[in-house]
């Protein structure tokens, strides 16, 4: 059996894509327990993947190695602090986790702070651009007038939205209301923009499934065909008989006369 499954494991693992590939597709006709099996499939595989990868790349190389390794043995304290977590699962222990919860929501809002910092202090800062630059006057009046145009439109949109987040004060003026309006605008289009780039990632995805049924399942089947000719049948009536006992309705219940 070992043997069939190495010779033949290119195959099987193309096969068994493609069918996971239909089994998670099969959403777009409706909710099935097929779709439901293979989603506790992959969130099982992604669950032992993600403690192999802990493992493998952060606990042994840097606490376990480290430890054992090279005789740092203070390390153990590591376990002592991580096995803390583990005590929020006991009603008379629990404070021991709330003790190593406060300890690391600390350390993660200061490296959050920081980050913040780091990513978006410098974005602040270069919001304000200078109107004229050497370098655009140095390409000629036309550049300078494009590169102008930019920053006009880029300080208009700016403190359009920014105006449309004035909340600590009624916006009664003709002047902030268009400008507020006009920021809700220029906030509804970047919406829809960060919405068309999260279809089009969908899209990516299922375009790279279907060139894989295409061209690299569709080659498997055709270099099986003189077995698979034989299953197919079978196959298709399995699905026709599922999809039928899986629409099919369930008898209505006969009303009881009440009895005299």
């Amino acid at each position: 059996m070992s043997k069939f499954i190495i010779e033949h494991a290119p195959a099987i693992t193309i096969w068994a894509s493609a069918l996971c590939t239909f089994a998670v597709y099969s959403i777009l006709y409706k909710e099935n327990k097929f779709y439901r099996f293979f989603e506790h499939v992959f969130l099982g595989l992604a669950t032992g993947y993600s403690f192999y990868l802990t493992w493998s790349l952060v606990m042994k190389p840097r606490w376990w190695d480290v430890m054992v390794g090279k005789g740092v043995w203070a390390w153990a304290f590591a376990a002592v602090f991580g096995s803390m977590f583990y005590f929020m699962y006991s009603k008379k222990h629990a404070w021991i986790s709330k003790l190593i919860f406060g300890l690391f929501m600390g350390l993660s809002a200061g490296g959050i702070f920081r980050e913040f910092y780091e990513i978006y202090f410098p974005q602040l800062g270069a919001t304000m651009r200078p109107f004229v630059t050497h370098e655009a006057m140095a390409k000629g009046p036309w550049a300078t007038t494009v590169y102008i145009a930019g920053v006009l439109l880029f300080y208009i949109i700016l403190f359009s939205v920014i105006s449309y987040f004035f909340f600590s004060f009624e916006q009664k003026g003709k002047l902030i209301k268009t400008s507020s309006s006009l920021g809700r605008t220029f906030l509804m289009i970047g919406f829809g923009a960060i919405f068309g780039a999260t279809v089009m990632g969908r899209m990516t995805l299922f375009i790279g499934r279907f060139n894989f049924l295409v061209n690299d399942w569709g080659k498997q089947v055709a270099a099986d065909w003189h077995w698979f000719k034989y299953v197919l049948p079978i196959l298709v009536i399995a699905a026709v008989a599922g999809v039928v006992l899986a629409l099919k309705k369930k008898p209505v219940e006969t009303e009881e006369k009440p009895t005299e």
